[in-house]
């Protein structure tokens, strides 16, 4: 298995559950700590939380909201926000993940149709210029059976004229005795044998 077919969601979810829960505590270690990030982040969350959950309940229950939400003490109120904040923490780091990972498989299916795009432009560029070539070509074979269709239709050229004798080389030269006779190369006879019957 290929290291681009390993199941990286799965890893970077799980990794992200197992790192998320440790900072969430931290964060709501440093949250119950500080008196301005308790005041003011956390009871303030933890406050709002709690009254629109009691508005949902009496919501659905078709009751009607009480003018006022009872008071949450400061140690609840504290708690409920810092719970509520180390899940939005944890939501916020798993969101990123899948938009993360969305993101990454959308680049790469893209990319992946972008190369067989390129790979089909460069067969029909590959098959433009076998067309181009293989039409040059039937152009060069109909010229010449063109230009063999007219050597074969023009009448065949005469033959070339003997050459002239060359003064001095004659029979009558010959016969003055001034040059000897040259006796022409005799060629081998060959005998034919009667066929057998």
């Amino acid at each position: 298995m290929g290291l681009d077919q390993f199941p990286m969601f799965r890893l970077a979810t799980l990794l992200a559950r197992q790192l998320s829960s440790p900072v969430a505590a931290r964060i709501k270690a440093f949250a119950t700590r500080h008196p301005w990030a308790r005041r003011a982040l956390v009871a303030g969350t933890g406050r709002a939380y709690r009254a629109a959950e009691l508005r949902c309940k009496l919501w659905l229950l078709r009751l009607a909201p009480p003018p006022r939400a009872p008071p949450l003490s400061q140690a609840e109120a504290v708690q409920v926000g810092a719970d509520i904040l180390g899940e939005m923490i944890i939501f916020s780091l798993g969101a990123a993940i899948v938009t993360f990972e969305y993101n990454r498989q959308a680049y790469n299916k893209e990319l992946k149709e972008l190369d067989e795009k390129s790979q089909w432009v460069a067969v029909q560029v590959g098959l433009a210029e076998l067309q181009r070539e293989v039409a040059l070509q039937q152009d060069e074979l109909d010229r010449l059976h063109a230009a063999l269709r007219e050597l074969a239709a023009a009448p065949p050229p005469p033959p070339p004229p003997p050459p002239p004798p060359a003064a001095g080389h004659g029979p009558a030269a010959a016969a003055e005795g001034s040059i000897p006779p040259t006796a022409p190369a005799s060629t081998p006879s060959i005998k034919r044998r009667p066929p057998h019957c």
